[in-house]
Formats: structure tokens, C-alpha cells, sequence
């Protein structure tokens, strides 16, 4: 017994997922539950719908749209011919639903490594090359001024890790991969302006 979607009105058939009061399809689901980090059943269809309209406007990518060209994993995307980064939503680390941030290499004002607690980039690489020892690191990003935007992070620890772990060494090679691409980005930003 098929039943159409409460939001799109597509069919749903027995896997629907419920609200309160109505149903709603895989992908609608998908834009109503930030990315299936959420569960809808005790919101109602009114309140479905008003974040459908919020999450479902389609991200502005500006002119020539965004290919990606290199990425590091799911922190950074970028879009070599177009000269444009792109900072996705990662609700896997970050444990918050967040839209893809689509910027050209132009508005990237400045960077650096963050962590808590507040360590500079040599006590990080000692940290990371010396396992024997132990230090609790609460978060690890990379953190970025935007022109006309402000500071936006990409989270890559957003829970307390051992240094010693194999877990805060992989952290830390992502955040020096994005580093390095950043610094790229960075570097063909300067060599356009002059």
C-alpha cells in the first residue's frame, strides 16, 4: 500500500518515515533530519516543514558552479578552475548538522591550527612524533578568516583524544594536509592580486 510523501508528494510505500502527524520519504527525510543526524517522530508536519524550506534552498556556488578538483577527505573540497574552496557540513565529527560553505580563494583572509588546550604548531608536532608522551587534546581544527564572513573552523577532534593514540596522529595529518592546502590556496589567491 503505497502513500505519497507529506512534503513532495512522491510515493513512500512501507519505509516511510513518520512525524506526528504524517510521512515523509527517504530524501525529504534526508533535508528534514539535518542529514539523518536527527529523528523527526516527535516533531509535527507544520514544524517538517519549516525546515525542509530552511535546509532545501540549494547552496549558492556562484558563477561556474564547483567542481571538485582535489579534496582532503570530507574537510575541504576545492575547485581548482574556479578557483574556489568549499568547507562541507560534517555532522560524523562535529556531531552538528552544517550546509557546505562554497568560498573563492579571494575571500580566504587567513588561517591557522587551533586546539584545546591552546598548544603552538611545534608542541602539536611533538605531541605527534613522540608516542611516549600523553597529553588530552579536547579539539583539533583549522580555522579560517573569511572576508566579509568572519571565522569559520573545520572541525577534525571535537572529543578528547590521547596523543599518544593513533587517533590524534591521523587527526593531525588531516589537519597538515589542510594546512598544506590552504597554504595553495593561499599562495594562488597572492599571485592573482599582484
Amino acid at each position: 500500500m503505497a502513500k505519497e510523501c507529506d512534503i513532495c508528494g512522491n510515493k513512500i510505500g512501507f519505509k516511510g518515515f513518520h512525524c506526528q502527524d504524517g510521512g515523509v520519504c527517504k530524501k525529504c527525510y534526508g533535508v528534514v533530519s539535518n542529514g539523518y543526524t536527527g529523528t523527526i517522530t516527535k516533531k509535527t508536519l507544520a514544524e517538517l516543514k519549516i525546515t525542509y524550506e530552511k535546509n532545501a534552498v540549494p547552496i549558492e556556488m556562484g558563477e561556474g558552479g564547483f567542481e571538485t578538483t582535489r579534496r582532503v577527505k570530507t574537510f575541504l573540497l576545492i575547485d581548482e578552475r574556479n578557483r574556489k574552496f568549499c568547507i562541507p557540513g560534517n555532522p560524523s565529527v562535529t556531531k552538528v548538522y552544517g550546509r557546505p560553505e562554497i568560498y573563492h580563494y579571494r575571500e580566504l583572509e587567513g588561517y591557522k591550527l587551533a586546539c584545546d588546550p591552546e598548544l603552538s604548531p611545534e608542541e602539536l608536532t611533538y605531541l605527534k612524533e613522540n608516542k611516549m608522551s600523553v597529553k588530552v587534546v579536547k579539539k583539533l581544527r583549522v580555522r579560517l578568516k573569511i572576508r566579509g564572513k568572519g571565522i569559520r573552523d573545520i572541525t577534525i577532534v571535537s572529543s578528547p583524544v590521547r596523543s599518544s593514540g593513533f587517533a590524534f596522529r591521523q587527526s593531525y595529518g588531516i589537519a597538515m594536509n589542510i594546512m598544506k592546502e590552504l597554504e595553495y590556496i593561499y599562495e594562488s589567491k597572492e599571485k592573482q592580486e599582484d
